[in-house]
């Protein structure tokens, strides 16, 4: 009985390395299919279902050579990944002049714990706040907040799709569907430090589908291609459908934007209510000259995914 149960253990453990080394390399090697690119999305889990097999294997088996290979370049291939965002931090020498600290939550439009997004807001006390999923009930839900932050632009929506930015300080906000689809992003500036600060809140569709994929990377397409139209000082704020290891996400940082959870760790905020499945759907990318000076994820609001806070400053 316990050399079956040995010869199980073997194989399942044979069958989970290979699998997960198949899960980590094929989003690489085939970026431009949609259902391999959801596979990108949990390299933090691979990670760690690569250690506990290692574990096992070098207690268990015989033949340990082979397996332990495959498993440490599982390993060291999504650690590459995952490495920069703990060992990154700001030079923390350089002095501040002024702080501005905004707020990005994915609302979820059919949340109905007002109570607990207000207490969230309150806590932060942000300058700026970009909400998503923003439905007409949200923007009855949370009127007092709304009202208490004196410039606004507002797109409420039936669907998931509405968005809203508020600010404590005078910004001007348009309402912008980058020559795609009818989602809507708010394109908005504001004066910071005596500098112009753009700040784009966008929210894509998940990529679900073939046509879903296609839009949400032409969304992040169009911000890269049209990067000159905006501020030197730019902030990409939103609920992007697309994790920070995704090929898509990657090509968002290779100029002049970086991703502010660098130093901070990877601060996974979706979903909210299972944890050892998390990733990173929810951003706030800034250009080189910005300084991250804090970066966090908050509690569960409600929603499926956990509200993000950032402070800047250049």
């Amino acid at each position: 009985m316990k050399q079956q149960k040995y010869k199980c253990l073997h194989k399942l453990i044979w069958i989970c390395s290979i699998a997960l080394l198949l899960l980590s390399f094929i989003p690489n090697l085939f970026p431009h299919y949609w259902f391999t690119d959801i596979f990108s999305n949990f390299k933090l889990q691979y990670v760690i279902a690569s250690v506990f097999c290692l574990v096992i294997v070098l207690f268990l088996f015989r033949r340990k050579i082979l397996a332990s290979l495959l498993l440490m370049l599982s390993i060291g291939f999504n650690t590459f990944y995952i490495f920069p965002y703990y060992f990154n931090a700001e030079d923390e020498s350089i002095k501040v002049e002024d702080r501005l600290k905004m707020v990005s939550i994915n609302l979820l439009s059919s949340n109905t714990e007002v109570d607990l997004v207000q207490a969230y807001i309150s806590k932060e006390n942000p300058d700026l706040i970009v909400l998503m999923e923003f439905t007409p009930q949200w923007k009855r839900l949370l009127h007092k907040t709304i009202s208490a932050y004196h410039f606004n632009h507002l797109e409420p929506r039936n669907d998931n799709f509405g968005i809203a930015i508020l600010s404590k300080k005078p910004i001007e906000a348009k309402t912008d569907y980058f020559q795609l689809n009818q989602k809507p992003s708010i394109v908005s500036q504001l004066n910071f430090n005596n500098k112009p600060l753009t700040i784009i809140a966008t929210h894509p569709v998940p990529p679900l589908g073939e046509h879903a994929f296609e839009l949400r990377n032409k969304q992040m397409d169009y911000l890269i291609k049209n990067r000159s139209k905006f501020s030197d000082h730019l902030m990409v704020v939103g609920d992007f459908n697309n994790s920070s290891f995704s090929t898509y996400f990657q090509k968002l940082t290779e100029n002049d934007l970086k991703d502010s959870r660098l130093g901070f760790g990877l601060l996974p905020t979706w979903p909210a209510n299972i944890s050892f499945l998390q990733t990173t759907l929810d951003h706030i990318l800034v250009s080189e000259n910005i300084q991250v000076l804090d970066r966090t994820v908050g509690e569960n609001i409600g929603s499926d995914h956990l509200p993000i806070s950032v402070e800047i400053g250049f």
